[in-house]
């Protein structure tokens, strides 16, 4: 049988995890894998804009690029979809907040959303194959989650997450024009959205809540 190829992107900071995609994927029948491997958001942002990847394994939590344009797999993940519109994303991540999945699932649209404590390595390998073969496959946290309808319009989009990002680094809210286009009326409009669809204690600091959630 003549075996196919397919060119892989593993956008993942943890080598250990990247090298255990690789075997899982070296696993998969019948088929040939070129695979490439990102660290960082800046090694992924190269692959993405000169390479045709037909598949994209990509992890959420990942450093911030040097121009600080790209925060996480999120931004990402929209590149993706904006420039290749043929290649499959699965998403990995261990990231199980409901307002996030929504998020990502809105922004990115993946053919594969995964949380990584809801599948072994099995089930991992037969949801990319599922993928390649044309199907969507959320794991059972994610297809939860994507059912709560009342959370889809509590978008948080790269505008958001900019701005979450600029606070988490110590910027006034008054400075955050000089980064972000936008007045600083419609930022302080943005911050307190953020804080209604984040922070669920009258205490609570927005800047770690977001952390938690692991969106800065």
């Amino acid at each position: 049988m003549i075996k196919r190829n397919i060119s892989v992107l593993i956008i993942e900071d943890h080598s250990i995890i990247a090298n255990a995609y690789k075997y899982i994927l070296d696993g998969i029948p019948n088929t040939n894998f070129k695979i490439c491997f990102a660290i960082n958001c800046d090694q992924a942002i190269e692959q993405i804009q000169h390479k045709n990847n037909q598949l994209v394994l990509l992890d959420l939590q990942l450093p911030v690029s040097k121009n600080e344009r790209y925060l996480s797999g999120d931004d990402l993940g929209i590149l993706i979809k904006q420039t290749s519109l043929k290649t499959k994303i699965v998403v990995l991540t261990s990231i199980s907040n409901p307002l996030r999945i929504i998020n990502i699932i809105n922004a990115i649209n993946p053919e594969g959303f995964i949380l990584k404590s809801d599948i072994d390595s099995k089930q991992l390998k037969s949801a990319i194959e599922s993928v390649l073969q044309g199907n969507i496959f959320y794991s059972k946290t994610i297809k939860k989650y994507a059912d709560i309808k009342d959370l889809k319009g509590a978008a948080i989009d790269d505008l958001d997450r900019q701005i979450l990002y600029h606070l988490s680094m110590g910027e006034k809210t008054k400075d955050l024009s000089k980064h972000i286009p936008l007045s600083t009326r419609a930022i302080e409009v943005r911050k307190t959205k953020l804080k209604t669809l984040l922070v669920t204690k009258g205490n609570s600091n927005l800047i770690k809540e977001a952390k938690k959630l692991g969106i800065v």
